[in-house]
This record gives structure tokens, C-alpha cells and sequence, in this order.
């Protein structure tokens, strides 16, 4: 069993992959029982054991697109943990156009909401950083 980063490892592994030009992955840790029946309440899904990692290439597109929120992917364990909101999101994917499921997760701190968007993958039970932003 891999032990989870703690939140200095995860911000590192941010300040390294935005600078990096390959998609190494980082495990975060799978989903706890606990956390998935919380889920299970709102999202007709079942995410026991599935894993979550964060890649080099979403994290350069938060630092490009919205560069003021890379510090939240440092939260990113504990706004799944101790979300205040969750949802599904079925969307396209601009570029295949195939349909992806998305899980949203919302957590809200002081200065606003952040919204933190998982991508679903049922085929790895692997739960990936898609983008995560400040919720106007």
C-alpha cells in the first residue's frame, strides 16, 4: 500500500509540473469508504477504492488558464474529503467529442467557492485532476 503525499509533496509536485515538459503522475491515495458513501448520498455512483492522482498536463493548463488557483490543487485531498457540494457533469470532450462523466466537487473556503472537477474513469477506477477554479 503507497502511503499518500502529504500537502508540501503535492505542492511541490505542482511547482515541478509546470515547469516540466513530460505528464508524470502524482497518487494521491484512493477514496475511503467513508468519503464514498458521503458521495454515494448525492451522486448515484459507487467510488470505493477508486485512486486519485493529479498529471503534470492539467496542472500546466490551471497555470496557464487561471494561474491564481494552482494553490488550491495543494488542497486537493482535503476538498474531496470534506466537500460541502458534489455533482456529476456530463459533458463532451472538445476534442474527441465522446462523452465524459465528470464528478464536481465544491468546497468552500473564505475568500470563495472552489470547484474542483475529477474526470471519471470507470475502466482504471482512477479519478483524475481535470481543472479546479474559484467559483464566482
Amino acid at each position: 500500500m503507497r502511503q499518500s503525499p502529504t500537502k508540501d509533496d503535492i505542492c511541490d509536485f505542482v511547482t515541478n509540473a509546470y515547469r516540466s515538459k513530460t505528464n508524470n503522475a502524482l497518487y494521491l491515495g484512493s477514496i475511503s469508504l467513508d468519503v464514498a458513501l458521503k458521495i454515494k448520498k448525492y451522486v448515484p455512483l459507487t467510488l470505493t477504492n477508486y485512486e486519485i492522482i493529479i498529471d503534470e498536463e492539467h496542472i500546466r493548463h490551471v497555470k496557464n488558464r487561471h494561474q491564481e488557483d494552482l494553490e488550491y490543487i495543494c488542497l486537493i485531498t482535503d476538498i474531496i474529503n470534506n466537500f460541502d457540494r458534489i455533482f456529476k457533469s456530463i459533458e463532451p470532450n472538445r476534442r474527441t467529442k465522446k462523452t465524459e462523466i465528470f464528478i464536481v466537487f465544491e468546497k468552500k473556503y473564505d475568500n470563495g467557492i472552489v470547484k474542483l472537477v475529477k474526470l471519471r474513469n470507470m475502466k482504471d477506477k482512477v479519478l483524475s485532476l481535470k481543472t479546479i477554479f474559484i467559483k464566482d
